[in-house]
C-alpha cells in the first residue's frame, strides 16, 4: 500500500468537502452582515491553508475497519474532526502566543493586524484575541453541526456526537494541565505523557478512529482495540512533533523552531536533558525557558539535547510506542484494507518531517 498516495487522495477529497461546507457557511453569514461573512471567509482560508488531514483520514479508516460502504457519506462526516482541529488550533495559538500557523499569521495576529490597519493600535491585541476566540467557537459548532447531520443510523450519530464531545472535553483537561505546568515550572515525565494522551492522542488518532467506527456500528470491544492502537500512536506523534519543534525546518513545520522553549514547555526532550546535563547547562536551559531565543541559543540547546542522549531517548520512545500500536492493530479482526493502512501509517508518522 502506497501510504502517501492514499493520504494524498483522501486529503484532496476532504479539502473539497471542507471547502463546500465552509462556502455554504460563508453564504449563510453574508445574509447576516458583511463583517460576519468576512470572518467566516477568513476561517475558511485558515482551515484550508494546509495540513495533512490525518485526523479525518483516521476517522474514515475507523469506519473502514468495520464497513466499506457509504464512502461519500463518511468523508462528509469526517470533516467534523478537521473543523474541531481548526477550533483547537486557533485557541491554542492564543494561549501559546504563536505568530505563525502553517507558515501564515495565526488567527489572532490576522485580526490584530486588521485592527491596526482599520481602527488603530489601541487594544489591537485584545481585539485580535477576541475575534479569534469567537471564530474558534464558531468552528467547533460547525463540527458538531456536520456530525449531527451525518447520513447514518440516528442511534450511531448520537453515540458519535457523545464521543466527539468526550474528545473536546479530554483536550480541555489536557490543556488545563499543560497551562498549569508552565506556570508552576515543574512537571514529571508521567505528567507530560498524560498531557500527550489527553491533548494529542485523544483527538489526533484515538478519537477520530472511534467516532468513525461508531458510525459503522462499532462495539465496545472494537473501541478498546482502537484505544490500544491510538493512544501509543498519538503519544509517538506528539513526541515526534516535539523533536520537529526543536530540530525541524521552520518552513516545513510552519511555525518557529524552538517555540516550545519560548512558551516555557518542558517536553520529554527538555526534561531528559535537564536530568542528564551539568549544572551550567541546566542553568542555561532553565534561564531560557519562557523567553525568545536567538539562533545561537537554539543551537546551544540542541547541542545539549543531543549530547545528553535526550534526542536518542525520545526517538526510542517514538519507536517503542509505534511498535505497541502496530501490535494492537495486527491482533485485531478489523477489515484487511483498514488494518494494512493503519499498520503502515505508523511508520509514516515516525518518519514525518512536518
Amino acid at each position: 500500500m502506497d501510504i502517501n498516495a492514499v493520504i494524498s487522495t483522501y486529503r484532496a477529497a476532504i479539502n473539497r468537502h471542507l471547502e463546500s461546507f465552509l462556502t455554504m457557511k460563508e453564504e449563510e453569514a453574508a445574509r447576516i452582515s458583511p463583517y460576519v461573512r468576512e470572518l467566516v471567509a477568513n476561517a475558511k482560508e485558515y482551515t484550508l491553508r494546509g495540513g495533512k488531514r490525518l485526523r479525518p483520514i483516521f476517522f474514515i479508516y475507523g469506519y473502514k475497519c468495520l464497513s466499506a460502504v457509504d464512502e461519500e457519506a463518511i468523508i462528509d462526516a469526517a470533516i467534523s474532526i478537521e473543523l474541531m482541529q481548526s477550533y483547537l488550533l486557533i485557541h491554542d495559538d492564543i494561549m501559546d502566543e504563536d505568530e505563525l500557523r502553517r507558515g501564515k499569521p495565526t488567527f489572532h495576529v490576522l485580526y490584530r493586524e486588521k485592527c491596526e490597519r482599520e481602527f488603530g493600535q489601541l487594544k489591537s491585541a485584545r481585539f485580535g484575541e477576541n475575534m479569534a476566540i469567537i471564530t474558534g467557537d464558531l468552528l467547533e459548532s460547525y463540527g458538531e453541526e456536520v456530525l449531527a447531520g451525518a447520513d447514518f443510523d440516528a442511534r450511531y450519530v448520537r453515540k458519535a456526537l457523545c464521543k466527539y464531545l468526550e474528545v473536546v472535553r479530554n483536550v480541555g483537561y489536557g490543556q488545563i494541565l499543560d497551562v498549569l505546568s508552565e506556570r508552576r515550572g515543574t512537571i514529571t515525565a508521567d505528567e507530560v505523557l498524560m498531557i500527550h494522551k489527553l491533548k494529542t492522542a485523544s483527538y489526533t488518532i484515538e478519537g477520530p478512529l472511534q467516532i468513525g467506527a461508531i458510525l459503522a456500528g462499532a462495539e465496545e470491544s472494537d473501541l478498546r482495540v482502537m484505544s490500544d492502537y491510538g493512544i501509543p500512536l498519538g503519544i509517538a506523534f506528539q513526541i515526534q512533533d516535539d523533536i520537529l519543534g526543536m530540530f525541524g525546518d521552520e518552513h516545513r513545520i510552519g511555525k518557529p523552531v524552538g517555540s516550545d522553549i519560548r512558551e516555557g514547555k518542558k517536553t520529554l526532550l527538555i526534561l531528559h536533558a535537564l536530568e542528564h546535563c551539568g549544572d551550567a547547562e541546566r542553568r542555561f536551559i532553565e534561564d531560557k525557558l519562557g523567553k525568545r531565543l536567538t539562533v545561537d541559543e537554539i543551537e546551544r540547546v540542541r547541542e545539549i539535547v543531543i549530547r545528553t542522549g535526550s534526542l536518542d531517548y525520545s526517538r526510542g520512545m517514538v519507536r517503542a510506542n509505534i511498535e505497541k500500536a502496530k501490535e494492537a492493530m495486527k491482533n485485531s479482526d478489523f477489515r484487511a484494507e483498514a488494518k494494512e493502512f493503519l499498520i503502515n501509517i505508523c511508520d509514516y508518522i515516525a518518519r514525518r518531517e512536518y
